[in-house]
């Protein structure tokens, strides 16, 4: 089982994408969490399949996470009250890792995460800049998740688009609780 999961963290690692996955329960972890699954992207243009880790660890009231997806997530979860959290995380895209990028490219999200029984609910909103090949990409993306958590296993969808309307992205992903 060790094996496994160093094998899907060394996966996750190599792969690279905008963060798409919410995979988290409005409730801050009170111990520690280990979750990996997958997510797969779809818009008009064709669709990916990218490996997700995330570990978590607080108090039940606020929480403290790092992911691994499309760059590596720091983020922290505070509960507002039963069943609503907010959530806040800056990442850092694995892009910084390509030729031709300049600066430091970052992705700042802000959501509430609003839970009833197993589902739950998140809007969030993305900030993403970063200069790739002398093309500056920046702007706000809306992400809506919806969610249910099963007793090991979290399942979701998501839509995500920018402002200004266009092609937006579907995702579906899922995530086994290993802690």
């Amino acid at each position: 089982m060790r094996r496994l999961v160093v094998a899907l963290a060394g996966l996750v690692v190599l792969s690279g994408c905008v963060p798409v996955a919410v995979l988290r329960t409005p409730q801050p972890v009170s111990g520690e969490s280990l979750s990996v699954g997958l997510s797969g992207l779809f818009s008009s243009d064709g669709g990916v399949v990218i490996p997700v880790a995330y570990y978590a660890r607080g108090d039940g009231e606020t929480e403290y996470n790092l992911s691994a997806q499309a760059g590596l997530r720091l983020g922290i979860k505070q509960r507002l009250a039963d069943s609503i959290g907010l959530d806040a995380g800056l990442t850092v895209p694995y892009v910084l890792l390509s030729p031709g990028t300049t600066g430091i490219p970052l992705v700042v999200d802000l959501g509430l995460l609003i839970g009833v029984d197993r589902f739950y609910l998140s809007p969030r909103v993305d900030w993403i800049g970063f200069t790739f090949n002398g093309q500056a990409v920046s702007g706000l993306i809306y992400h809506f998740t919806g969610g249910y958590a099963f007793e090991d296993f979290l399942l979701e969808l998501s839509y995500l688009n920018n402002f200004q309307g266009g092609g937006g992205a579907f995702s579906i992903s899922g995530a086994w609780k290993l802690l």
